[in-house]
């Protein structure tokens, strides 16, 4: 990022307008990555609100469950691996697979059978759903997909798993074609 603001700030070079570039180091691979522009992004949008810094927890209003309440209740896991879900979603068998990510992430990837019930707006969905089926739910690590399954489990839903490093996780050990952000 250092080098993009030189690069903007002298005027030379070409910047990264609309793409990032992705660098692991351990591996010495880069990826770059399209981004479509949103005209009603807060933050670079064409009217823009957020002109400062801010609390990424507060605004987001997430907060991470404890780790005992992330892997256990009453004794059962309340994660499931990537290939775990992988496996159940070629039996066919008839679950609900809720990505809790927003619209933009949404966008970039997403998960075959999935329907997108974003965090920001979760308790609108509730209601659609059925406290007797079984749920699945991702987001891109893990953490807004847990937050998401205490709101289920608060109020009164059994049947729920959380996909373990979300969508990131999917990527790297199901399907190498969903992209990574």
């Amino acid at each position: 990022m250092a080098t993009e603001t030189l690069k903007l700030i002298t005027g030379i070079g070409e910047p990264l307008r609309g793409r990032l570039m992705l660098y692991n180091s351990l591996k010495m691979h880069f990826k770059e990555v399209r981004i479509r522009r949103n005209p009603k992004c807060d933050l670079c949008g064409d009217a823009p609100t957020i002109d400062r810094l801010i609390d990424y927890e507060a605004f987001c209003n997430v907060q991470m469950p404890t780790a005992a309440q992330a892997r256990l209740t009453d004794g059962v896991a309340l994660e499931i691996s990537a290939p775990e879900l992988k496996r159940i979603l070629d039996t066919g068998q008839p679950i609900t697979l809720l990505d809790v990510r927003e619209p933009h992430e949404w966008d970039i990837a997403r998960i075959a059978k999935a329907r997108l019930t974003p965090l920001s707006s979760f308790e609108t969905f509730i209601p659609e759903l059925k406290p007797d089926e079984e749920i699945y739910l991702y987001c891109y690590k893990g953490k807004r997909s847990m937050t998401a399954l205490q709101k289920l489990q608060e109020r009164g839903f059994k049947r729920l798993k959380s996909l373990a490093g979300g969508i990131d996780r999917w990527s790297q050990e199901v399907d190498p074609s969903v992209p990574r952000y």
